[in-house]
């Protein structure tokens, strides 16, 4: 893949991932005033239930997608088999999933959350449309996967981000138009993701034909379930990680404290836009490279992401209250502050932490990612119990943190991928840290903030610059293309 094309790739990636959550900004507080903090709450546990519960795909969205792209560009014959193959077995086990999550997830959210008693009926009779998406939401990895394994992210993203957004939008206008219940939202939701997931198999039918049903290969079908029985626990165990951390606020703290926790929570997830586009961008290419071109590529980009992730984190972190009181209001930045500043550091390990992670499992070892996780469970929730217990949310998000920071460490490690030149990084991880204590312990005026936020970028920037010369040679390109000064130094941006 050449500089250019992989460019391109990222910024399709970037940008996909960028418009799903501008339009999240601009619609919570509209679903948290027009449907109540309680139901937002019962929202957000669904989505838990559907991420935790699509382990059951067996980790055939990502062999899926690891097996195409080793195929690369061959032809359609040879592809199809691989797609049907995928295709069926995550519609078998899409439906029975679906079947599962509705038998026990309905007891999950019934009877181990606290719901209010007014909302029970509403969430009784929702259920069954929240457990008929999941099958929607396996089969779609798929048609991801085929269109990523041929480096067409612009439409694999453009079909993404069509699916996000009306996903968001369509259940609040029928919210206004029709009724504020979940009776409604619900169902909207499931027809939004049906749509996106029909029109993408029609785009991926389209560029792969011809596809026949009659390719379902059992051979293939052998392969895929090898590479993703151990792909299956890392499916199983990311969700429990990051996740059920919610279903247990909601059964220590009630539903309104799951919804001031998960806001902050997705919009740090949601930041990660950077590392997740560059970890997809490089997944096909590290599957075909040899092991020491992977290596390499994956140390440059680490340093890279490290800066570059770092520019919004930093300054996350220090605005963060600010930001929650703009956005929602006094009273919930208050609850919720704390959670935002602290999931922000661990939005920047974890997304450092997608460099290894992807290069494990795109080198066709997923075990070894698997059993980092299963290593980390006793520990976890040892630490996330006893943490929301003394600290109540602000623990919980402690507990997440510390554990995606140690699992960062770890996939390096195991990995073989961490950057020779450790004193390149190092600066990003004390500027992180500094962030962080300043934002906790220093109480700070809404334009402190700002002024404390803006110059943690700009330290970040020019850190950047100075220190990556990944970063520094794309800068100098994209400024002789605009026809400035290639000889931009450190000195100047300072």
């Amino acid at each position: 893949m050449s500089r250019q094309a992989f460019s391109a790739n990222f910024s399709y990636n970037v940008l996909g991932a960028l418009l799903p959550i501008v339009t999240s900004l601009g619609t919570v507080p509209f679903y948290i005033h027009e449907i109540g903090l309680a139901r937002y709450g019962v929202v957000t546990i669904t989505w838990v239930l559907l991420g935790y519960f699509g382990f059951l795909d067996f980790g055939l969205s990502r062999a899926t997608a690891n097996a195409l792209a080793k195929l690369g560009h061959a032809s359609s014959r040879e592809r199809s088999p691989v797609l049907v193959t995928a295709f069926c077995c995550n519609l078998g086990l899409g439906l029975i999933g679906g079947l599962i999550l509705y038998c026990v997830g309905h007891l999950v959210l019934l009877h181990l959350v606290k719901i209010p008693g007014n909302l029970m009926a509403e969430t009784r009779d929702a259920y069954p449309w929240m457990a008929a998406m999941l099958p929607l939401g396996m089969l779609s990895g798929v048609s991801t996967g085929a269109l990523e394994s041929r480096e067409k992210f612009f439409l694999s993203n453009t079909l993404g981000s069509f699916g996000t957004m009306t996903g968001q939008v369509l259940p609040l206008i029928c919210a206004y138009a029709i009724a504020p219940t979940l009776e409604v939202v619900i169902p909207a939701t499931l027809f939004a993701r049906f749509f996106a997931v029909a029109l993408s198999y029609a785009v991926v039918i389209k560029i792969e034909w011809p596809v026949r049903l009659t390719d379902l290969d059992f051979g293939w079908m052998r392969k895929l379930f090898g590479y993703g029985s151990w792909v299956t626990v890392s499916s199983l165990l990311n969700p429990l990680f990051d996740t059920s951390n919610q279903l247990i606020i909601g059964a220590m703290l009630g539903a309104a404290s799951v919804a001031n926790y998960s806001v902050p929570m997705t919009l740090a997830m949601r930041s990660q836009v950077f590392a997740t586009a560059l970890s997809r961008t490089m997944f096909p290419r590290n599957s075909r490279s040899s092991e020491a071109e992977a290596i390499d590529a994956t140390r440059r980009a680490t340093i890279s992401l490290a800066y570059g992730f770092g520019m919004l984190c930093a300054p996350g972190i220090l605005f963060c209250g600010p930001f929650l009181r703009l956005w929602i209001g006094p009273h919930f930045a208050n609850i919720s502050e704390a959670v935002g500043q602290i999931v922000l550091f661990g939005a920047w390990t974890n997304g450092i932490a997608f460099l290894p992670y992807g290069f494990i499992q795109a080198r066709g070892k997923p075990h070894i990612t698997a059993k980092v996780g299963i290593a980390e469970i006793i520990p976890f929730f040892a630490i996330l119990y006893l943490l929301i217990t003394t600290m109540g949310l602000p623990g919980a998000a402690l507990a997440w943190t510390l554990r995606v920071t140690v699992n960062c460490i770890v996939l390096f490690i195991v990995s073989r991928c961490w950057p020779h030149n450790l004193w390149r990084i190092a600066p990003a991880i004390l500027l992180m840290a500094a962030s962080l204590a300043i934002a906790r312990f220093i109480p700070l005026t809404m334009i402190e903030a700002a002024t404390a936020a803006t110059l943690a970028g700009l330290t970040f920037a020019i850190l950047g610059y100075a220190l990556d010369p990944t970063l520094r040679q794309t800068i100098q390109t994209a400024c002789r293309r605009l026809g400035l000064s290639s000889q931009v130094s450190a000195r100047d941006l300072a």
